[in-house]
């Protein structure tokens, strides 16, 4: 099985835009999709097809974007750290961030009213969303520790740059690979003040709400506060007739989490905290 497993991995990322996801990641589909065919017993085009099939419906948000154009953009960024102009360049570079991008320093702006001015961020799924540290400064955050985790070794290695250069505007930062499904990994991370999770926990309840129960259940023992967030957009774009999640509503009030819901045009937040 071992044999046949890492043989699909090799197949798989021989497709580029799967190249850099998480092998970790990878395998877990693979696994799954093995125990739900359990006549496939050797390596086949079709069955190739359908674990990239399904990679891409879960993690497109990673797969998508102008990965070269913001690597250039790094470069820009080195010889002027804290350039507005630059950093909404490369936020422009991905999806999420790009749709957020006008509504950064309101929606910044009303998390930290809640939870005040944080010390320590952690932020998982984060894609490039570190990058928007520059709108946190211009609502008062003027030095931060910020740990960042995802699942793609390209996004890693770029906040890891990104990093670098932004210690002299007060961001002290660090990005590593994790797979959020991973409870135990969970429970390592360290100590902060507030957890963000853009738009992933669709990511994580494919099949049904208890990934995500149980890993808001971990992290709030590991933070102040958690802030969770769902896109309000159908996949064709338009807005949902439904933009509030009631199911995750009633979810908080059972584990007795508190909440409090703020809106942006397509997107829906939720601050946590026990």
């Amino acid at each position: 099985m071992e044999k046949l497993i890492n043989e699909f991995l090799i197949e798989i990322k021989k497709g580029k835009k799967y190249s850099t996801l998480s092998d970790e990641i990878i395998v877990e589909e693979i696994k799954e999709y093995l125990r739900k065919n359990n006549r496939v017993i050797k390596i086949d085009k079709q069955s190739v097809k359908e674990i990239r099939s399904k990679l891409h419906r879960l993690y497109s948000s990673y797969l998508r974007g102008k990965k070269n154009r913001r690597v250039k953009l790094l470069e820009e960024l080195k010889k002027s750290p804290g350039n507005v102009e630059i950093i909404e360049k490369i936020l422009s570079t991905a999806v999420s961030t790009k749709e957020r991008l006008q509504y950064y320093n309101e929606i910044y702006k009303e998390i930290f009213e809640i939870t005040g001015k944080p010390k320590t961020i952690i932020d998982l799924g984060a894609g490039i969303n570190p990058v928007s540290y520059i709108y946190m400064k211009e609502v008062g955050i003027n030095s931060l520790s910020y740990y960042s985790y995802d699942i793609d070794i390209s996004d890693i290695n770029f906040l890891n740059d990104y990093f670098q250069i932004m210690k002299t505007q007060g961001l002290n930062g660090k990005a590593q690979i994790l797979n959020v499904r991973n409870l135990e990994e969970i429970s390592n991370l360290p100590s902060s003040d507030i957890i963000f999770m853009f738009k992933l926990i669709d990511l994580i309840n494919t099949n049904n709400h208890k990934p995500g129960e149980e890993l808001i259940k971990n992290l709030s023992l590991k933070t102040k506060y958690i802030v969770v967030s769902f896109s309000t957009n159908t996949i064709s774009g338009k807005p949902m007739n439904l933009p509030r999640r009631k199911g995750f509503e009633l979810m908080l009030e059972r584990v007795n989490l508190k909440f409090k819901v703020l809106k942006i045009p397509g997107e829906v937040f939720y601050v946590i905290n026990r």
